[in-house]
């Protein structure tokens, strides 16, 4: 073209964007600049979203210094596309510096900032923003869209049926999204049964729809019904992508159906032909090292066409502990430790480990270890949800007003399992190495899905569900005091914790023990 105009350059920079080639996209854009073209917003929205898409935080910050220079920063677009910019690089506080600094926001720029607090984990400040909306701006579907996944992290069930009364009363239910992410917070919140009722409502699933629903009885322990829906999507037409695989795979790993994770496995690269990546051989990993084929997931791992990464290796980490095998557990340990040494739930994996095999020595090396790069253990954190209030509970912490009653009614609790079932508090879950039984269990009495578990018994109506979430793993004690609350209150109790989901009914789990 002999004359380029600024609208010419425009649709190469998004041509390129579309075409995922984020690097010549931000090329031309420096051309532009070259060539001294008048550069107007739609080039900087364009550019914009080329180094949101690419993640490229640092490509991003020149756009923004070039913005501020020419005074294109008071365009609510050019704005909102930093916000985006920024929230999907994960640098949430200049985003929401941008945010602040915006004079005339519009719904985008609310939603932008929502979204972007969900996807990186600030949940919390997320709902926080949403109830800061002014009266003027009125939510849109896609505010819902953005705020139901912060819901559904923290697994607030009352909170996310009031979302779900708006989004009727303003005539979003017939929006796509909207729709997937309101099965998504059902299934995360532990109401299985209402994200399948709201499943088979909606009229025209796609991918994503049948996904999240299979995912959900994944995460639930419902490995046949996960396997049941993946057959009746394909007879629909719908072809499942690498996420619908990922799905389908968790859901055979935390059932313990190995043929059938097999099956999909080969199905997903000769019928599909679609290339495993990590998070496929993770869950097979994962598959082989519940049902204790640990050899055979060690093998697996050393016959991959691609380097494992710490998941990998963490999925079996967690076999060796099922299965006390000691030595496979430290060969395991020392590469996940080579690919993240700061990670220190992997120290304490493997401390659980030496702890149950009663090798204090080694205990105590770790430990030290762990001490000489001053890295700190995550405290288990559990939360429930109760007259539209969210409690939360840090293990071993005893500032919470109810203290003394929940204190009682742990230890009454654990008295009766003694009495009634011959329970002995397991020990070893305590993590305690000069410390004897009595201080020990004292410890275990303070684990934070306890104290939650009490607090929801407590301080709800007779035959109320307890939901209850946790930020790390539920110990195997606390498994066997849940199974023993929903048994002598006759509650039902669904614990969700890091890992999947827990629902206790009459002295009995949803994960028959495989977990």
């Amino acid at each position: 073209m002999k004359q380029r105009s600024v609208v010419s350059w425009t649709a190469m920079i998004m041509a390129y964007t579309r075409a995922e080639h984020y690097d010549q996209a931000i090329d031309l854009f420096l051309d532009m600049e070259e060539e001294g073209v008048k550069i107007d917003e739609f080039v900087i929205t364009s550019v914009l979203h080329a180094c949101a898409c690419k993640g490229s935080s640092k490509d991003g910050q020149c756009i923004h210094e070039y913005a501020l220079k020419n005074g294109m920063i008071s365009n609510t677009s050019v704005a909102n596309a930093l916000m985006d910019m920024y929230a999907k690089c994960g640098n949430m506080e200049e985003a929401r510096s941008v945010f602040h600094s915006t004079l005339n926001k519009n719904i985008i720029s609310w939603n932008t900032l929502i979204g972007g607090y969900s996807k990186n984990g600030f949940p919390n400040d997320a709902l926080h923003l949403f109830g800061n909306i002014p009266q003027r701006i009125r939510p849109n579907a896609i505010t819902m869209a953005c705020l139901l996944p912060a819901v559904a992290s923290l697994s607030c069930l009352e909170r996310g049926r009031e979302i779900h009364a708006y989004v009727i009363r303003a005539g979003f239910v017939r929006n796509h999204q909207v729709e997937n992410a309101l099965v998504d917070m059902y299934v995360k919140c532990g109401a299985l049964i209402l994200a399948r009722v709201l499943f088979d409502r909606i009229y025209e699933k796609n991918l994503v729809t049948w996904t999240v629903m299979i995912a959900g009885y994944g995460m639930h322990g419902y490995g046949a019904d996960a396997i049941a829906l993946f057959k009746q999507m394909r007879r629909k037409g719908i072809k499942p992508d690498k996420v619908s695989f990922v799905a389908i795979l968790y859901a055979c790993s935390h059932s313990g159906l190995i043929h059938e994770g097999w099956y999909f496995f080969n199905m997903m690269r000769n019928e599909y032909q679609i290339e495993p990546n990590l998070e496929h051989y993770a869950c097979m990993v994962d598959l082989l090292s519940r049902a204790g084929r640990l050899k055979k997931a060690y093998e697996f791992i050393n016959s991959m066409p691609i380097e494992p990464d710490s998941t990998v290796w963490g999925a079996l980490l967690c076999g060796c502990r099922v299965y006390r095998d000691v030595n496979l557990a430290e060969k395991v340990a020392e590469k996940i430790f080579k690919l993240e040494p700061d990670n220190t739930g992997y120290y304490v994996l493997l401390a659980n480990i030496y702890t149950e095999a009663e090798k204090w020595e080694e205990v105590k090396r770790l430990r030290e270890r762990i001490g000489s790069r001053r890295l700190k253990k995550n405290p288990g954190c559990s939360w429930i949800e109760t007259r539209g209030k969210v409690q939360v509970f840090v293990s071993g912490d005893n500032s919470h007003p109810q203290k003394e009653e929940i204190k009682k009614f742990v230890e009454d609790v654990m008295k009766r399992m003694k009495e009634e079932e011959q329970y002995v508090p397991n020990a070893r879950y305590a993590l305690m190495i000069n410390a004897d039984d009595r201080v020990k269990e004292e410890a275990l009495c303070g684990h934070s899905e306890k104290l939650a578990i009490a607090f929801g018994i407590l301080n709800s109506a007779y035959g109320r569900p307890i939901h209850v979430t946790k930020n790390l793993r539920i110990c195997g004690d606390c498994h066997e005091f849940a199974k023993f609350v929903s048994k002598v209150t006759g509650r039902e109790i669904v614990l969700r914790d890091s890992n999947r989901f827990h629902k206790f009914e009459e002295g009995r789990c949803s994960c028959r023990g495989y977990w």
